[in-house]
């Protein structure tokens, strides 16, 4: 089969929104210091006890749910003093229609606070919804108090909850439920106050993707957020991952193994969660990608401030935005809320160009480079002088171990660039950005001998892979592969080649990987013919030629499995069979 000639620039991800760095304080609480002190006094010399849900208000104003001493605590913006806003300190239900500092809350799971200072509190223990108006003053506006799951079409006071936990409040100000026991969730319409499920049917389970949400399966739903389109979030905790249900109602899952304990978005679209599985706040682009933008994944404490991803944290169970993207984190069992303020020049995350993911960063890999100020307004490109590809492009570089990589594209928020080789046995790399003259914070990310990624047909790493058929047409349902036939997949991160590959040349010839390339399609082996650099294109792009295996079942997605040394790609990448 011809080694067919492919344009590095056309498989590389665009329109991917950008990742930030940020540095960390704490805003509220004595770490490690637990207790219930310091009403009227700075924040930061107060004591909390298990800090748990956040939500901010439309000044800028933060609501703690300090989970043991049962209260909702204020912090004021303009002078950084706390106060409690609800609760009096002793679980057990009362005080409705009176003052909220004098009532009885049980097991805070929750918390919202819409545009004109309403404050909503998943009274949880209680299976009720509270609210604390403007005045100062509490109400029951949803529950009876008895766990169950009914009450749909009418009043929500009359409607039985069960276990209630996350909040989120749409931009018309309907007020959704996360309600855990019923593994449901439900809403509270602004406009009359009626009660309805947008999600879940009231068994518990994992069913309905593509579907309409009220007629799928959810387990023990925990957290939620809206974002400014009307889409719904929801931390489908026992499941163990993150669905969306769209303005159209139907429902489907955008993150799998993680356990979202909180979630927040922001403008952008970028959902930001805290993951009881791990001690780590991760962001979900747009795209699918997700990254973690704090802490270490070990759980401790090592000091108030510092990059985010540096920090280590205690169970954190709580996330909010705000409208300048500062992020505030309920660092629990430290006892104490974190600021994440981004940084305004910085490198935020390498990822795998073909793969979208987050990973290790392998010598020759393509990757896309995240940040805020690392380049210009508009995008560049390169350009190859003398059968290469510069390291720098619009008074930009980048840097990996001190080394400059090829750039192939640059903006303000992203770049596009390959690995330099001589990284070649470092098990970690350094990556600075130089753009005109001043140089970012160096941000070190794991590396290794590979870390392979396919290309796809619509760059987010899943699905239809940018693959060419044996006759030269791109592989797709209407161009399916015959059985039989050999097909070219498009790799990065696969290594070093034999003879050894240049950084930013241009693949004259053939040169294989060093690493042995292994190929499933449909479950079965394939044939691997040809397995290294593609011809014509940049060094770090990789062509696979592989024979469709006799007696695979035909499909329009069938899966493709790839590993390099063992190593695989991602997962969910497919081929049209006929």
């Amino acid at each position: 089969m011809k080694i067919l000639q492919f344009s590095s620039t056309l498989l590389l991800a665009s329109g991917l929104a950008f990742a930030q760095q940020y540095t960390a304080s704490t805003v509220a609480g004595i770490p490690q210091v637990q207790g219930y002190f310091g009403d009227g006094i700075a924040a930061t010399s107060s004591q909390l006890y298990k800090p748990t849900r956040l939500a901010l208000d439309s000044k800028g104003n933060y609501y703690i749910a300090d989970f043991y001493t049962n209260v909702v605590r204020m912090v004021t913006l303009s002078t950084g003093n706390i106060t409690t806003v609800a609760g009096s300190g002793t679980p057990g239900f009362a005080g409705d229609k009176d003052v909220a500092t004098s009532a009885k809350l049980t097991q805070i799971y929750g918390l919202a606070v819409d545009s004109t200072g309403n404050i909503f509190i998943s009274d949880t223990g209680n299976n009720r919804i509270r609210k604390v108006d403007p005045k100062g003053n509490i109400f029951t506006i949803a529950g009876t108090g008895t766990p169950g799951y009914k009450g749909d079409g009418a009043s929500a006071a009359n409607a039985d909850l069960w276990f209630p936990a996350g909040l989120a409040l749409d931009s018309a100000g309907n007020l959704f439920i996360a309600d855990f026991g019923s593994s449901t969730v439900r809403k509270i319409a602004a406009s009359g106050g009626n009660i309805s499920t947008v999600a879940g049917t009231g068994t518990w389970g994992f069913s309905g993707d593509g579907g309409a949400a009220a007629k799928a399966n959810l387990a023990s739903p925990m957290s939620l957020a809206v974002d400014t389109a009307g889409n719904v979030y929801i931390g489908d905790v026992a499941n163990n991952n993150i669905r969306k249900v769209g303005t159209d109602g139907n429902i489907r899952t955008i993150a799998t193994n993680v356990s979202p304990q909180s979630l927040a978005v922001d403008a952008a679209g970028n959902l930001y969660f805290v993951d009881g599985l791990t001690p780590v706040l991760r962001k979900i682009l747009p795209n699918g990608s997700i990254l973690n933008i704090a802490g270490t994944g070990a759980s401790g404490f090592n000091g108030e401030t510092g990059a985010g991803t540096s920090l280590q944290l205690d169970h954190p169970s709580g996330v909010a935005i705000d409208s300048s993207g500062k992020i505030l984190l309920a660092d629990t069992n430290n006892q104490i809320v974190r600021q994440l303020a981004p940084v305004p020049f910085s490198v935020g995350a390498v990822v795998n160009a073909a793969s979208s993911v987050q990973g290790p960063v392998a010598p020759g890999q393509i990757v896309a480079i995240f940040g805020v100020g690392i380049g210009p307004s508009s995008t560049a490109t390169f350009s190859v002088a003398n059968g290469v590809v510069g390291n720098t492009l619009a008074a930009d570089q980048v840097f990996f171990n001190g080394i400059p990589a090829p750039l192939l594209t640059t903006s303000s928020t992203l770049m596009t660039a390959i690995v330099p080789y001589g990284i070649a046995g470092s098990t970690s790399v350094d990556v600075a950005v130089k753009y005109q003259g001043n140089v970012s914070a160096t941000t070190t990310f794991p590396s290794a001998a590979v870390a392979p990624g396919i290309f796809t047909a619509d760059s987010t790493g899943s699905g239809q892979a940018a693959a060419v058929n044996q006759d030269g047409t791109l592989n797709s349902a209407a161009k399916p592969a015959k059985g039989g036939s050999v097909i070219s997949l498009f790799v990065t991160g696969d290594g070093q080649m034999s003879p050894a590959a240049t950084d930013g040349k241009l693949t004259i010839g053939l040169a294989a990987t060093v690493q042995p390339v292994k190929v499933t399609i449909g479950g079965l082996p394939a044939t691997v013919s040809y397995a290294g650099a593609a011809p014509g294109a940049v060094a770090g792009l990789t062509q696979v030629n592989v024979q469709i295996p006799a007696g695979v079942a035909a499909g329009s997605a069938v899966p493709v499995v790839l590993q390099v040394g063992g190593v695989a790609a991602q997962s969910g990448v497919t081929v049209a069979v006929q």
